[in-house]
């Protein structure tokens, strides 16, 4: 990945929209970027890095909202975009950051969007412009997530020296993000579950076999026994209790066997018992069964008198039957017969009718034969008027178009009277349009010249007021300086008393030590006339003297820091007091109430302007719509011209049509009338003649039909009157043949069909009643013979008792079964569940083996993940010893730690340092601030080159790198540059964050980062 460009808007210390072009750079690869502390250095790396993850670069600075810049305008919105090359092709990413307008209750919307250049224009190089389709562009394009880049592209301000002094489960969290280690770790995960999982099985197990236990008291009954005995115990043994358990089983058995035994001897006594009941309650049965019939048997005979006079009723009415069909006959034709008579009457009724409407119908046609003549006359006219028709209605049409075109010419000369008078109307409004204008532009001629006054009069006020502020601020730090200074003052008398009295008792020391004859130490005299002398009161240590010369050092700093700030504070005055006065600034003038005023007289002004720009709207419109009437009324002159010449012509034809047709059917309404007058007339004739002759034929034709008619009714009416003569003679002959002296006698014997089979039923059922009560009896009579009634109740007691005994030893054989199969199952379950548990426990020990072994629970405390990863930071410390050994003139190299952590932490990923000179291994910790920059360095770059071989195709073209050359002697700085021009060579940009000059002139290519005294930051290249 190259970049291009990269444009800031209200991002960090940048206002406004910031473009830092690395095409400047042209044939220089290797630049520093310099600026004082706070313009907005690192902001460049965190522009990059929010760019293309939506992050910054170092891992404080993770609200991407306080990305904002606090100078920024609050409509402005906050916009990184970058343009970088990568595998020779050229894409832009644009991230916005939300963030909430004064008086918003929500954000604004962000925006992350990628395009890729392609014929000179940018499309979007994914399907839906959101975040994580983005991001994972970005991914895949770079072939770096966020971790990785930060450790081997952009190197954060001292993040990069973390790697190295870090202990091994921060490498561990570090190597994790960067080589994607996760899955090893989650296999710990999921051994732990799996160990957790195998745990809860085995305790489940093992409660279901304390369950069995607690069972056996509940499901077998107690007794003096092995397996009560061992339940009692406080240790179960459970070789005991299987035993025990197989014993209860036999126990059961034998008893149950017993138990059978009896209830089947008790039940084959009570069934012999239930059988003698039985048979007794059936002989009872009898007797009761042979008194009820003989009682029926005497009710039937009682009643064979009465059967005997309904038989013969009976025999009666079966004779008057058989002539039931006879009478019947008899009936049917005396109702056919008067059928006939009412068919006779009404055909001859009907005949008379015909008669007379035959008569009507020939009057009524000879009268309208005699309308010959007046219907053909009708038909003359009614086709004159018809041939009349098509002239007439073309005369309507012609009608319509003249007064159409009337109509027409009508309008369009009002239409054009009344455009005349709107054009004479517009052209007045342009006048007036004209001059105000006019008016206006005179007064507006002063309007930019005030804006610059405006202008001049706020930069004028800010001024005013920056140098106010920084009076003000004087003040402060004035009395912060006397406060200093006072302080050093008084440290430095405090100290120097000190000091005074301890060589004072220096000396006195020394006085002490000091013999006649032996010579002094300071002086070699062996003479001593003046010793000096002192108090023990007095005496001063030499800690004091330190404590109080660290004090003085401190407020010495202090003093120093406060007089440079002072300093600046003159500084910026005098700077200040010399742009006002090269401006000729009058501090006493009120620049806010002249400011005031020129801000009123701008704002009238402006609202002219608006007034302006709409009259002249206004005046365009109304020359517009001028022209566009001075064409309408054009327009409307041709089509009034047009109209008025064919309207001429058109009633010119009209008139002569018009003599052509009588003056009473001009009008296509009077000529449709009597058309339709014609045609009803016509109609009605017609109708009239057609209705009169139909009405003829009708007639004759009807009078025909009902004079057979009445000749078929008289014929029919004699023959159905002979054919009842017949049947009544043949029904009394009949009569007299089955013995009934008259037709009434007939009547009175005579039954309907249902009450015969009724009392035939009836006969039937009493003749079998009869004949089967007389049998049962008899049979009753010979089954009883020699047999007496018994006690049932005293029976039924016996055999209750019988029963009760036979149930009672059936359920003690069922209880005893139950026991024995109870025993077999606590036998089985407890046999499979012991099993299941000891295969369980042993299931639980190999996970938990395994889950030891992998997550670092072993004699070398190296976790299965961090295995994986010392293979990772070997060849990362290869590496960098490459570069290391250079660095270090051959001292250092780089090596893995065996040491375990101490308290148990985990081990394996710790780093060492080797010393060639005293041949020792050492902490990594225990390297100068410059030779840990220096390994920190290469690790960075030993990692970037083991990360570039295990992504294959990734090619890395750029690298930044943040601070740290500062603690770097003459000769370590000139190394690292070297380290870093050989870097450049190999094809890659670097850019570094540095303050130190050596660098500044080792590096011809300079990102100027300068911070305005408004407080925001400007960029530019300088290349020297």
């Amino acid at each position: 990945m190259k970049p291009i460009t990269l444009t800031m808007t209200a991002f960090g210390p940048y206002k406004e929209k910031e473009t830092v072009d690395f095409r400047d750079l042209k044939d220089h690869r290797l630049f520093v970027i310099s600026g004082k502390t706070g313009a907005g250095k690192t902001t460049i790396f965190d522009g990059i890095c929010f760019a293309l993850y939506g992050q910054a670069s170092g891992e404080d600075r993770t609200d991407t909202k306080a990305l904002r810049s606090q100078f920024a305008d609050d409509d402005i919105q906050t916009t990184v975009e970058l343009t970088f090359d990568i595998h020779k092709r050229r894409y832009r990413v644009v991230r916005q950051i939300p963030y909430r307008k004064k008086g918003n209750k929500s954000d604004t919307l962000g925006r992350c969007e990628l395009f890729e250049e392609k014929d000179e224009q940018f499309i979007p190089a994914v399907d839906r412009q959101i975040v994580t389709e983005v991001n994972d562009k970005i991914e895949q394009l770079l072939g770096f997530t966020h971790a990785q880049f930060s450790q081997i592209m952009m190197l954060p301000q001292g993040e990069f020296r973390k790697f190295l002094t870090s202990d091994t489960a921060n490498k561990e969290a570090i190597m994790r993000k960067i080589f994607k280690t996760e899955p090893y770790q989650k296999i710990v995960e999921r051994l732990k579950v799996k160990k957790e999982e195998a745990n809860a099985e085995y305790l489940r197990e093992k409660q279901l076999s304390e369950a069995i236990l607690h069972q056996i008291p509940a499901k077998l009954p107690a007794r003096a026994s092995l397996l009560f005995t061992e339940l009692q115990s406080d240790y179960p043994n459970y070789h005991q209790l299987v035993s025990g358990l197989q014993q209860e089983h036999a126990h059961h058995v034998t008893q149950s066997k017993e138990a059978h035994k009896e209830y089947t001897r008790l039940y084959t006594v009570h069934n012999e018992k239930q059988q003698t009941l039985h048979d007794a309650r059936s002989i009872n049965e009898q007797f009761t069964k042979l008194l009820q019939r003989q009682k029926e048997l005497d009710g039937m005979l009682a009643k064979q008198q009465e059967m005997k006079s309904l038989e013969q009723k009976l025999q009666q009415a079966e004779r008057a039957a058989r002539l039931e069909d006879l009478e019947q006959q008899v009936k049917s034709n005396v109702t056919e017969c008067q059928k006939k008579e009412r068919s006779h009457s009404e055909a001859v009724k009907l005949l008379a009718e015909t008669e007379e409407k035959l008569v009507s119908a020939k009057a009524s046609y000879e009268q309208e034969l005699a309308k010959e003549s007046e219907r053909n006359e009708v038909k003359e006219q009614l086709l004159t008027l018809n041939n009349l028709l098509p002239t007439v209605s073309g005369l309507a049409t012609q009608r319509q178009v003249v007064e159409s075109l009337k109509h027409t010419v009508d309008q369009a000369e009002n239409s054009l009277l009344v455009n005349q008078q709107a054009s004479k109307k517009q052209k007045e409004s342009i006048a007036v349009l004209k001059s105000e204008i006019k008016e206006l532009e005179t007064s507006l001629e002063k309007y930019e010249e005030l804006l610059d006054q405006l202008a001049q009069s706020k930069a004028i006020a800010k001024q005013v007021a920056s140098y106010k502020q920084q009076l003000s601020q004087r003040q402060e730090v004035e009395a912060h300086y006397e406060t200093a200074k006072q302080q050093v003052e008084h440290s430095a008398e405090v100290y120097q008393a000190l000091e005074n009295r301890w060589i004072s008792n220096q000396a006195v020391v020394l006085a002490a030590s000091l013999h006649e004859g032996e010579s002094c130490p300071v002086c070699g005299s062996i003479d001593h006339p003046a010793k000096a002398e002192g108090s023990e009161t007095e005496h001063v240590s030499k800690r004091q003297i330190d404590t109080a010369k660290l004090e003085l050092t401190n407020k010495e700093q202090t003093f120093h820091t406060k007089q440079a700030e002072l300093q600046q504070v003159m500084q910026r005055i005098e700077q200040s007091e010399a742009e006002l006065h090269d401006q000729r600034v009058d501090l006493n003038r009120d620049y806010h109430k002249e400011q005031a005023e020129l801000t009123d007289n701008v704002a009238e002004l402006r609202s002219k302007r608006e007034v302006l720009k709409q009259k002249k709207d206004e005046q365009n419109q109304a020359e517009k719509a001028m022209e566009d009437l001075a064409e309408k009324i054009n327009t409307l002159e041709q089509q009034r011209n047009e109209s008025k010449g064919e309207l001429e012509t058109k009633l010119a034809l009209y008139n002569h049509v018009l003599t052509t047709v009588p003056e009473n059917l001009q009008e296509l309404s009077a000529l449709q009338q009597q058309i339709t007058s014609k045609e009803t007339a016509s109609q009605k004739l017609e109708h009239d003649w057609k209705s009169v002759q139909q009405k003829l034929q009708d007639a004759t034709t009807e009078k025909v039909k009902w004079e057979s008619r009445a000749m078929l009714e008289k014929q029919s009416l004699t023959d159905m009157q002979e054919k009842l003569d017949r049947s009544e003679a043949s029904f009394a002959k009949r009569m007299i043949e089955e013995g009934f002296a008259s037709k009434e006698n007939y009547m009175q014997v005579k039954l309907p069909t249902s009450t015969r089979q009724a009392i035939e039923q009836q006969l039937q059922v009493f003749t079998q009643t009869l004949h089967t009560l007389k049998s049962s009896v008899e049979e009753l009579q010979r089954s009883v013979e020699g047999k007496q009634p018994s006690d049932i109740e005293i029976m039924e007691q016996q055999v209750e008792a019988l029963k009760t005994q036979y149930e009672e030893a059936f359920a003690h054989y069922n209880q005893s079964k139950a026991w024995e199969q109870a025993a077999q199952d606590l036998h089985n379950e407890l046999e499979t569940s012991k099993s299941r548990e000891a295969e369980l426990e042993k299931t639980y020990g190999k996970i938990t083996n395994l889950y030891d072994i992998v997550r670092g629970q072993n004699h070398l405390k190296i976790s299965f993940e961090r295995y994986i990863q010392i293979e990772y930071l070997e060849r990362i410390i290869y590496a960098a010893n490459i570069r290391l050994r250079d660095l270090s003139n051959g001292q250092y190299e780089l090596v893995r730690s065996d040491r375990q952590e101490t308290r148990g932490k985990q081990s394996g990923l710790g780093i060492d340092v080797h010393d060639a000179y005293t041949g020792q291994t050492r902490d990594v910790k225990t390297l100068s601030g410059g030779e840990k920059f220096n390994a920190s360095l290469c690790l960075a770059l030993g990692m970037a080159d083991v990360i570039q071989s295990f992504q294959g195709a990734v090619r890395m073209e750029t690298m930044f790198i943040d601070e740290g050359f500062g603690a770097l002697d003459e000769e370590a700085i000139q190394k690292a540059i070297d380290t870093l021009i050989a870097l450049q060579q190999s094809g890659r940009m670097i850019g570094i964050i540095s303050h130190i000059d050596e660098m500044k002139e080792a590096i011809p290519a300079t990102l100027q980062v300068t911070k305005l005294k408004e407080g925001y930051s400007k960029t530019k290249f300088v290349l020297s």
